[in-house]
């Protein structure tokens, strides 16, 4: 008859661990103790970390992009710049270009934020709103200088199908937008017959590249160049020429 192994192995758990055994597990347990958080299993927050959600993330990750390019951020930089551990980002989001979408996502929300005060402001005022929709442009390219990247790399050109829904949206959305104050423009007797389409270009391409030629700014105004107010008189340059361009002549 078969005996039970019970009594073997808490025999062999009394007997005292080899020295070089001990010392191994010493250390485990002193650097658990150090750390003071117990383990867990993998992915899941652990109680220091239980704070720290989706929407934390996503923060820090915009807050990253303002100084880094898309493509140069990843997961490891995104956690060290959370004071997180990589695990806990892949609980809530699958892969990098996840991270980057829900980043793209909250960006763009802010700016439609601040376009929709425009937009009501001057609503019967097709002039003044192309203005001041170009510069609330600029000035939100400014602050977020990788911002068009970002819809560029990880929106318009993924394959993801929730990533191209989101770029038909808000492109649908904003060449009707155009397309109507480009009309409005034309009944007022201001602006000529044209395309909004083609403005909504031009206003994108003028505020981004005001960001990603500062060597050109470098070469105009020299290397130490006041950024502040070479962006002011750029911001009151694009206000006129969004209009001016399109006048009735």
């Amino acid at each position: 008859m078969k005996t039970s192994g019970a009594p073997k192995q808490a025999a062999r758990a009394k007997q005292p661990l080899p020295p070089g055994k001990r010392a191994t597990r010493d250390r485990h347990l002193a650097a658990r103790a150090r750390t003071g958080r117990p383990r867990r299993s993998p992915g899941r927050p652990g109680s220091s970390e239980s704070s720290v959600g989706a929407d934390t993330i996503v923060l820090k990750a915009c807050e990253l992009l303002r100084h880094v390019a898309p493509r140069e951020l990843s997961i490891i930089g995104l956690a060290r710049h959370a004071g997180v551990d990589r695990s806990l980002i892949r609980y809530y989001f699958t892969d990098r270009s996840s991270v980057l979408l829900a980043a793209a996502r909250h960006l763009f929300g802010l700016l439609r934020t601040r376009l929709a005060v425009v937009e009501t402001r001057f609503a019967d005022d097709p002039e003044s709103r192309i203005r001041e929709m170009a510069a609330t442009l600029l000035r939100f390219q400014i602050e977020h200088p990788y911002f068009h990247r970002l819809m560029i790399d990880e929106v318009v050109n993924s394959s993801d199908k929730e990533a191209q829904d989101f770029f038909r949206s808000f492109t649908v959305r904003a060449i009707g937008e155009y397309r109507g104050m480009a009309a409005a423009t034309a009944r007022r007797g201001v602006g000529r017959a044209f395309d909004g389409v083609f403005l909504y270009l031009a206003v994108i391409g003028m505020c981004e590249f005001f960001v990603t030629g500062r060597p050109i700014l470098e070469v105009a105004f020299g290397k130490g160049f006041d950024a502040a107010e070479v962006g002011r008189l750029y911001e009151g340059f694009l206000r006129d020429y969004a209009v001016d361009g399109i006048r009735r002549r």
